[in-house]
């Protein structure tokens, strides 16, 4: 016998009471889509229902009521202006109808669709004529200042009651909740032998709590206003506009016509069908599938279908007793899948990618793989995704259609055992067989390396600065060959520097020179060197040299130069003097005051000039622009 926990019990009665309610609340679907269905209308005086009425041919119940209202209101406000005046009532048999008539005015005629009970019609329309009669007393009354003065002090005593009941009922809640709290943080409450969680008894009171409060204030609400004309007349076409826009049709659909309150039915159906299918699921994998011996993939896959194909059932259901035929729908549902298969093809692939993981048990979780860039352990096959945990604790979700598009390589498949390969290169000097010997045994002194099979050494060939090995080692577990090569080449350089084996690099020395720049620097270096009185000429640099120095700053591996704004002002073409200082200490090997002499130099020669203002050349966020 399978036995149901308190969760899954809550669940499923929480399905079968939304499922209820939503039934009860339209008792039309609990009939035939082919049975009559009666269509009644209110007749209301004054904000107070009267009775209730049928359609007749080619007279809907809605429109003879709306008739029947408009004229009741013409008669009230008629005796209203008149109060001591009585309406007199007349009732004329014809056939198998009684037409009543107040004041020889007509105002309706009662048929047998209309008789309740074992009256006539006759009979009917004299009880019709009695309500209009005692209403119309009523209404009067109810406009007399006798009757406001008692209707004021019947609110404020009212009033005055709910309000001292809202606070009792707030501190009868509270006093509970902490006797409640006091129980259950002693143990002492226990529902079969279930302790009952906090946070859920907490949430059920202040529940209950909502739930009277706003009961107390409704029913207050309610007769207040049922006691002044007025507010009952608005009450009235208030919830008469509501129910208005809940039922009245806003689409038809294969001849039916649907309203607002149909489309909240359905929504609610559809979430109790939800919540039920999920809480059968749950029980499915929890209570049947736990006890085999099925592969937790598995469980999850038969999880997924088992709750698609009951949701896929449950809404073609809920559908038919909606009143929706649901094989017209055929051709809609085709194209519709279509378009949908296009959207949803990649989702249908991870899927069946999914099923064929889980049958097929090449990847499994647990196991350590690489795809696509990735690699880490196989922490869940899911439905549609597999969740791998990478070497640096990050945890990644991979649609399962990378296992079947792109190569895996599964380190833990069938045997982790697995061989790595070290790249070594060693200097022309050294003897390779004692290097192979090194190798080796450095690789035998490593406790994570493989003893058998064991460590091997090729000789790869003859580099351009060095001869080649490759170290082959196996380890029991690949997720540890990152730290495992790191242990081996510390190791490694270690030998190779005790036996005085160079690990060789390629060196390249790179030298271009311009007799130009030669011709500046020399240039610069004599004037740094012997330093000439302060009257003396600037320093000489011929044309040539000049030039070449030009065309290098505006080249494109020279200097920025471009269009700046620098605040508010707007300077075409220029180029920052800070800049030009560190180009040419880096082009030319220059040091700082030399590069500030040949700046100098250039505004001399007129060359480069300052953007706004004549200033001396110096190391500063100042604008210079070539003139040429």
């Amino acid at each position: 016998m399978i036995k149901l926990g308190w969760r899954s019990q809550r669940w499923i009665l929480v399905s079968l009471l939304v499922c209820l309610l939503t039934v009860v609340a339209y008792p039309s679907w609990g009939r035939s889509p082919f049975s009559p269905i009666e269509e009644r209308a209110t007749v209301q005086m004054d904000g107070k229902v009267l009775f209730e009425i049928t359609g007749i041919v080619g007279f809907p119940a809605p429109e003879r009521a709306e008739v029947i209202n408009l004229k009741l209101e013409q008669l009230l406000q008629t005796y209203l202006q008149d109060r001591n005046s009585t309406p007199q009532y007349e009732i004329d048999p014809d056939n198998e109808q009684a037409i009543l008539s107040f004041d020889r005015s007509y105002l309706l005629t009662v048929t047998p669709q209309d008789v309740r009970g074992e009256r006539t019609v006759e009979s009917q329309a004299r009880r019709y004529a009695a309500l209009i009669l005692n209403e119309i007393e009523t209404a009067q009354y109810e406009r007399t200042g006798e009757y406001l003065r008692q209707a004021v002090l019947v609110m404020l005593g009212v009033l005055l009651a709910a309000i001292s009941l809202h606070l009792g009922m707030n501190q009868g809640v509270k006093l509970g909740e902490r006797r409640l709290g006091t129980w259950i943080s002693a143990g002492e409450l226990r529902i079969r032998n279930l302790q009952i969680s906090e946070k859920l008894l907490h949430r059920l009171i202040k529940l209950v709590r909502f739930g009277l409060l706003f009961g107390l204030w409704w029913a207050v609400g309610y007769y207040l206003t049922d006691l002044f004309p007025l507010l009952r007349r608005s009450r009235y076409w208030l919830f008469d506009l509501i129910l208005e826009s809940l039922i009245d049709p806003i689409f038809t659909l294969n001849e039916n016509s649907y309203s607002l309150l149909d489309l909240l039915t359905l929504i609610g159906l559809t979430a109790g069908l939800w919540v039920g299918v999920r809480s059968l699921t749950r029980l499915f994998r929890t209570r049947v599938l736990a006890f085999t011996s099925t592969d937790r993939a598995v469980q999850d896959v038969l999880g997924v279908l088992v709750q698609s194909l009951l949701m896929f059932l449950g809404l073609l259901l809920i559908l038919q007793i909606w009143g929706l035929d649901v094989s017209s729908l055929t051709i809609i549902a085709s194209v519709l899948g279509v378009g949908i298969g296009f959207g949803l093809q990649n989702i249908a692939n991870n899927l069946i990618s999914g099923l064929i993981i889980t049958f097929e048990r090449h990847v499994q979780a647990g196991d350590f793989v690489e795809v696509a860039n990735l690699m880490g352990t196989v922490e869940q096959v899911g439905a549609r995704s597999t969740q791998i945990l990478t070497l640096d604790q990050v945890s990644i979700i991979v649609p399962n259609s990378r296992f079947l598009e792109t190569e895996v390589i599964n380190w833990s498949h069938s045997n982790p055992v697995s061989r790595l390969r070290l790249p070594v290169g060693v200097s022309y000097n050294c003897d390779p067989e004692q290097v192979r010997q090194v190798l080796i045994n450095t690789a035998n002194s490593h406790t994570d390396v493989m003893v058998d099979p064991p460590p091997q050494v090729l000789f790869k060939g003859f580099g351009e600065s060095s001869l080649d090995f490759e170290l082959l080692v196996w380890i029991r577990e690949p997720r540890g060959q990152f730290k495992l090569k790191s242990d081996l080449y510390f190791r490694l350089e270690k030998a190779l520097r005790y036996y005085k084996m160079e690990i060789p690099y390629p060196q390249r020395d790179l030298h271009l020179r311009s007799s130009h720049l030669d011709e500046i620097l020399q240039h610069l270096q004599k004037s740094k060197e012997d330093p000439q009185p302060e009257n003396t000429p600037p320093l000489e640099l011929t044309d040539t040299a000049l030039e070449y120095l030009v065309q290098k700053m505006q080249g494109q591996e020279g200097i920025e130069i471009k269009d700046r704004w620098y605040r508010g002002n707007f300077y075409p073409g220029v180029f920052v003097a800070a800049e030009a200082i560190d180009w040419w200490m880096k082009e030319l090997k220059l040091k700082q005051g030399q590069a500030v002499q040949l700046g100098q130099v250039l505004c001399d020669r007129q060359i480069i000039h300052h953007a706004f203002q004549d200033i001396p050349f110096q190391d500063s966020y100042e604008f210079y622009r070539f003139y040429s």
